[in-house]
């Protein structure tokens, strides 16, 4: 976990110079932890792109998933190790599926209604060690849903143009669904 690694040391640093207040230095080191990871995510994923040829395919990726993602909620990996694997997995799977579908119309219908049926009805989905307030819960699920409901109108009134980078967009929605859905599979398999 050299995230975390990086994260104590940054703090340890800043307590020492008074930037951070040290009773405070846990939650900083957290934060810091997870700042790290998120960047390291992003990178790869523009990492992905470029090697696939186009940057714009992790723009397109990332400005499809991140903001629905903070307010949807659903899997999070046990390890950043793990977290980094899904996110550019499914970042690259998404990539090359451009390249043999096609989002059309239809297409971008159904991912956005179920993305939108998703978010009405089961976001936020919580992740086990972090809860959410019952008004945190409500905004999310206000947020998530205009989020959705946003990306469903664009769909239906066939805004965004036909190029393989807009595929991509629509493919990260599917990720959200999977992301979404993975809680739900890992419940009954606890169950049973």
């Amino acid at each position: 976990m050299w995230e975390r690694t990086l994260s104590q040391k940054l703090v340890r640093l800043f307590c020492e110079q008074k930037v951070i207040d040290e009773a405070k230095a846990d939650a900083y080191v957290y934060g810091y932890e997870l700042l790290i990871s998120s960047v390291v995510s992003i990178l790869l994923v523009i990492l992905i792109s470029i090697v696939c040829g186009d940057v714009r395919y992790s723009l397109s990726f990332l400005i499809g998933f991140i903001p629905q993602r903070i307010y949807i909620g659903g899997y999070h990996a046990t390890s950043h190790t793990r977290c980094y694997l899904a996110f550019t997995g499914l970042a690259l799977v998404c990539i090359l599926l451009s390249k043999t579908i096609a989002a059309n119309r239809l297409f971008r219908i159904l991912t956005t209604a179920a993305l939108l049926g998703i978010s009405i009805f089961f976001s936020p989905i919580e992740a086990r060690n972090k809860p959410l307030s019952e008004k945190k819960q409500s905004k999310y699920k206000i947020i998530a849903s205009i989020l959705s409901l946003i990306d469903f109108l664009l769909a239906i009134f066939n805004v965004l143009p036909d190029t393989r980078s807009i595929t991509v967009y629509y493919l990260s929605k599917w990720v959200l669904v999977i992301f979404a859905i993975i809680p739900f599979f890992q419940k009954q398999a606890k169950i049973s």
